[in-house]
Order: C-alpha cells, then structure tokens, then sequence
C-alpha cells in the first residue's frame, strides 16, 4: 500500500488561551517577522499541548507593531494594547516600534472528531 502523509501546519497557543480559542474570543495571533501562512490554509490549533480543533486561516498581513490598532488587540482576546505588548515581550523580548509582525486571523472549523465549531 502506498499512502502520502501531508503534514498539517500547527498554531500553538499558551494554556490559558485555551477557554478564549474554544468561546471564538481569541480569532488572530501575531507571530514576530514574516511567517508564511496563507489565506484558506488549514492548520492545527494546539493550546498548551492539548489539540484544540483545526482552522482555517482568514487574512494573513505584515503589520509593524506602531499600526496595531484596538481591533487588533480585540481579535487577540485582549482589551489593552499595553496588555497584548506585555505577553509579546514575554515571549520575543524587546522590541521596537517598527518591528513587523504577521497577523494571523483564523477561524475554528471543526473539533478533534472532525464536527462542527468547537
């Protein structure tokens, strides 16, 4: 038998995302630098080692961390700018105001057993 393995992408989160990924409040991830995610990709969404559901990935852009606006924040699952800065920085160390991201917006479409929104 001959059988072709396609690996999917995967979008790991921390933990305490996990509640915010399931309830559809966190719908974007910034990821420092270019990434290359495309547009109607499907990936896997993993927070904290537990496998969340798959995605498929709604808009992906470059965006310098100065442009990143309210909306931004809210898709995130954030209410402050400050607040979204402070767990970059926990997780990439400093970085300036110029520092381009990619925004990764993304939409839950089905849970382990392949059914409907998580």
């Amino acid at each position: 038998m001959n059988f072709m393995v396609i690996k999917m992408k995967c979008l790991n989160f921390k933990k305490k995302y996990k509640s915010l990924l399931k309830e559809g409040k966190k719908v974007a991830t910034l990821r420092m630098g270019t990434k290359n995610y495309k547009k109607d990709e499907i990936v896997k969404i993993i927070a904290g080692g537990e496998y969340i559901g798959k995605a498929r990935i709604v808009e992906v852009r470059q965006i310098p961390w100065k442009e990143i606006n309210r909306k931004d924040v809210l898709m995130e699952g954030m209410k402050r700018k400050k607040d979204l800065e402070k767990e970059l920085k926990a997780i990439y160390g400093k970085f300036g105001k110029n520092r381009v991201f990619t925004q990764i917006v993304f939409e839950i479409i089905g849970d382990e057993n392949g059914g409907g929104k998580v």
